[in-house]
């Protein structure tokens, strides 16, 4: 016996009807160009995406051959379960177990794909069991990837990623009697300090910023902050 289940997250659903018939389709990349003097050329390509459809029994009663797990549920709690699938935008997996009739079991599936479309039936003669025809499609991730003409201006080479931006650096204001844990500092490069509107650039092995008032952030000549002030 075949088992079907759909889960989103944390939530899945067995299906209490196994589907009688699943197509999948593997999706064609493949491009057929015209060639001068030979005709046409097919140009293959790696597979598409591949999809599924299936029609589904949402029964309205317990039969004997529906499956449950934690006790029969009514259509109505399979129907939101799919609606809240669409509506969060979000990959649903389809996991399938294949069990033969003597207990055997082959291999079982579990795919991440999109939940393209759903469309519901209700038959005469079928009183309160619903029908639905699923669509899923192979949901696969991306990744962008930049890039940016090379030096040569012929080609495209990988730009290198992008390093996250840095914190602003913090400042340190002078305070009387406070001098140790500075101007005991190696070299840290170009330091700015600010003097009553006087901004100054100080280039030194050591310092000694012990006049209050005074204020330092470690960084660049260029002004751009490079490090965190103690």
């Amino acid at each position: 016996m075949y088992r079907f289940y759909l889960k989103q997250g944390e939530t899945q659903f067995l299906f209490p009807v196994t589907p009688s018939q699943v197509q999948t389709k593997v999706g064609n990349c493949n491009q057929t160009v015209q060639i001068l003097q030979m005709g046409q050329a097919n140009l293959l390509k790696n597979a598409g995406l591949e999809e599924v459809r299936f029609k589904a029994l949402f029964p309205g009663r317990q039969y004997h051959f529906v499956q449950v797990e934690e006790g029969f549920r009514e259509p109505s709690y399979f129907l939101e379960r799919l609606k809240d699938f669409k509506k969060a935008q979000k990959p649903v997996q389809l996991i399938i177990f294949r069990r033969l009739a003597d207990g055997s079991q082959i291999f079982c599936s579990n795919v991440e794909m999109g939940l393209e479309e759903y469309t519901i039936l209700e038959q005469g003669g079928e009183q309160g069991d619903f029908w639905v025809e699923i669509s899923l499609k192979e949901y696969r991730k991306m990744q962008s990837i930049a890039y940016r003409p090379a030096s040569g201006g012929n080609t495209l080479e990988k730009q290198p990623t992008q390093r996250p931006a840095k914190e602003t650096a913090k400042t340190y204001v002078v305070k009387k009697g406070i001098t140790s844990g500075i101007s005991q500092k190696k070299n840290w490069g170009w330091v700015k300090v600010w003097r009553v509107g006087k901004e100054e650039w100080y280039q030194q092995s050591f310092f000694d910023l012990s006049r209050t008032g005074h204020q330092a952030v470690r960084g660049r000549k260029d002004g751009i902050s490079d490090f965190d002030c103690p």
